[in-house]
């Protein structure tokens, strides 16, 4: 019997599992599955990391580190650049960065994939597959921590409130495989970009330079031909001088878009989520590792000498939740393709290029 499972291994599956460590008998399904992420960390994340007392080693880290925003707003034909403190990295290693961090007392299960749970009073009976074998194991208590599409979520609250799915690309090119045009406007190999253009998506689109690629991603609501989107956007890069090859690498996975506050389901006094899986991220941006750093910080914080506590799990939660009810209030600025003409071309804290 353990005390607690964690569907997950994510970042705020693996930051609990340490987190609590000392104090319980943890299981923790890890999928191996790989986020579709651009691997950005801005500086909230950068501070939870602080507060948690871990800073990213070297070999995690992407190349280049970028402190430059760029915004190509394709609706009104702009460009802006921004000053930004963001750390870029290898999504891959940051991940088995955090799994390395976790004690060898936490039985850390790779390759499970989670099946389904049976309920019984107070404890749980889990089922799932690792390496392609039926295993289960029994739990007191349950954590989501499986993400924006959390199987986890949908069994036990399946009338929960949900946020906004998309549906997330990302295709890589190699470098020496990409040409650029001096007049393209964008420094393609150091700045972060985003992309504005409502005509493809209700949210955005970036590229990121890593390690000898380029990224381009996109977020597309459920429901759109992704495949046709992008290549709509490639063919609009190299109207303007960026000419991509093929793609050496493909992604795609779910995100989520919280919209209101009924978005956000945090579980109950047994069954707990955190992370996407309780659909904290950004509305804005779509940021998750700062809400995945914090909740699962927060969660850890909220398991008593006596248990449970889920209302302090909510309370401890209170600023999370209004800092993101905040970025709310950006989506008009960011969105609306009037007013981000009037943000772009006021030079509200741009940088001269």
């Amino acid at each position: 019997m353990y005390d607690i499972g964690i569907i997950g291994a994510g970042p705020a599956g693996a930051t609990l599992a340490r987190l609590l460590a000392d104090r319980y008998q943890i299981l923790l399904l890890d999928s191996s599955r790989k986020k579709c992420c651009g691997g950005i960390l801005n500086v909230a994340a950068q501070k939870v990391l602080a507060k948690l007392g871990v800073t990213p080693p070297k070999h995690v880290l992407a190349d280049p580190q970028t402190s430059v925003v760029t915004v190509m707003d394709w609706d009104n034909q702009l460009v802006r650049s921004f000053a930004r403190k963001y750390i870029n990295i290898d999504r891959t290693a940051f991940d088995r960065w955090l799994l390395s961090l976790i004690p060898h007392t936490v039985d850390v299960r790779s390759h499970a994939v989670y099946q389904k749970s049976e309920r019984h009073g107070d404890n749980f009976t889990l089922h799932f597959k690792e390496s392609g074998e039926p295993r289960t194991a029994q739990v007191r208590y349950l954590v989501g921590a499986d993400g924006a599409f959390s199987t986890v979520r949908r069994e036990f609250f399946p009338n929960a409130p949900t946020p906004k799915h998309y549906i997330a690309v990302q295709h890589w090119f190699e470098q020496n495989a990409v040409s650029v045009s001096p007049n393209f406007g964008v420094g393609i190999w150091n700045d972060y970009t985003g992309i504005f253009d409502s005509t493809l998506t209700d949210y955005y689109l970036w590229t990121i330079p890593k390690n000898g690629h380029v990224i381009l991603g996109g977020a597309f609501p459920l429901g759109t031909n992704a495949s046709a989107t992008m290549k709509i956007a490639v063919e609009k890069l190299e109207s303007l001088g960026l000419w991509l090859s093929s793609p050496v690498k493909r992604e795609a996975g779910q995100i989520c878009r919280p919209l209101c506050q009924h978005s956000f389901c945090f579980g109950d006094a047994r069954v707990v989520l955190v992370g996407e899986a309780s659909g904290l991220a950004s509305p804005a941006t779509a940021e998750g590792f700062s809400s995945a750093f914090t909740s699962a910080l927060h969660l850890a914080e909220s398991f008593q000498p006596t248990g449970f506590d889920p209302e302090l799990y909510r309370r401890l939660l209170r600023s999370r939740l209004w800092r993101l009810w905040r970025h709310k209030h950006k989506i008009p600025l960011m969105f609306n393709p009037l007013l981000r003409k009037y943000v772009l071309l006021s030079g509200l804290k741009a940088l001269r290029r």
